[in-house]
């Protein structure tokens, strides 16, 4: 400090650039999360499917994990849950014409500008970038903003048209901690009503089966019978005759 020409920033100065430093990061942390696949870190390519929580995967690099969980270092650490094809929707999404005319600029995305998102609100036509919340519906797999969807006079999909239940809705990169834990109860709730319906169909096709067992049964025992009561008829006859 003395004669070197050098000056202490002041307190201001030092908020504005920590603020700025704050909003570098959580632009970053949106196209992380937009814009590449959760797994296996690179853009997201069609199929691009999601999981009970909203994280979005390349449906290629999915598959690859389940095939090794070591293909990716932190595999098990970000998708764990996903023990199968089930764990995860195919996303019905609508692509961006923007993002078809930028195609070739936005091959290689970059954190220092915002590029151009490939995917829009099928509705608001509102870009899927982070900076407006968007949901897709586990039904159907059909995406859009939430501002699109409060506007939905009744319970149905606005791209499809399907119904759907409140469990159905899943909100896109959620942050906030409850949302999370709602999303894991609900999460855990499909994967035991899935459970439930493939032991009822099991107990089911466990019961036809011993029903046409039983009923194969009972006809081979009256074939049996009726077998019996051939010589018995034939003897009667003759006692008749003879007298």
């Amino acid at each position: 400090m003395g004669n070197d020409g050098g000056s202490i920033p002041r307190r201001s100065e030092m908020v504005r650039e920590k603020q700025k430093d704050e909003k570098a990061d959580r632009k970053n942390q949106l196209i992380a999360m937009y814009f590449y696949c959760a797994l296996s870190k690179k853009p997201l390519q069609p199929p691009v499917v999601a999981d009970g929580l909203g994280r979005l995967y390349n449906r290629e690099s999915v598959l690859e994990y389940l095939l090794d969980n070591s293909a990716f270092g932190d595999g098990t650490q970000i998708c764990g849950h996903i023990k199968s094809l089930k764990d995860v929707k195919t996303l019905n999404l609508k692509t961006n014409p923007a993002y078809e005319k930028n195609k070739k600029s936005t091959a290689i995305l970059s954190f220092d500008d915002q590029p151009v998102a490939q995917f829009v609100c099928p509705v608001t036509m509102k870009e899927m970038n982070g900076n407006m919340q968007f949901e897709f519906l586990w039904s159907c797999g059909c995406v859009f903003s939430a501002q699109a969807r409060k506007e939905m006079p009744e319970p149905a999909c606005l791209v499809c048209g399907e119904a759907f239940g409140s469990k159905d809705l899943v909100p896109i990169n959620a942050q906030d901690s409850e949302v999370l834990d709602a999303l894991r109860k609900a999460m855990d709730t499909r994967k035991q009503e899935e459970k439930d319906k493939k032991k009822h169909k099991s107990d089911a096709a466990k019961q036809k089966s011993k029903n046409k067992h039983k009923r194969n049964h009972d006809s081979t025992e009256h074939a049996a019978s009726s077998a019996n009561d051939i010589p018995e008829k034939k003897t009667a006859k003759i006692q008749r005759t003879a007298a």
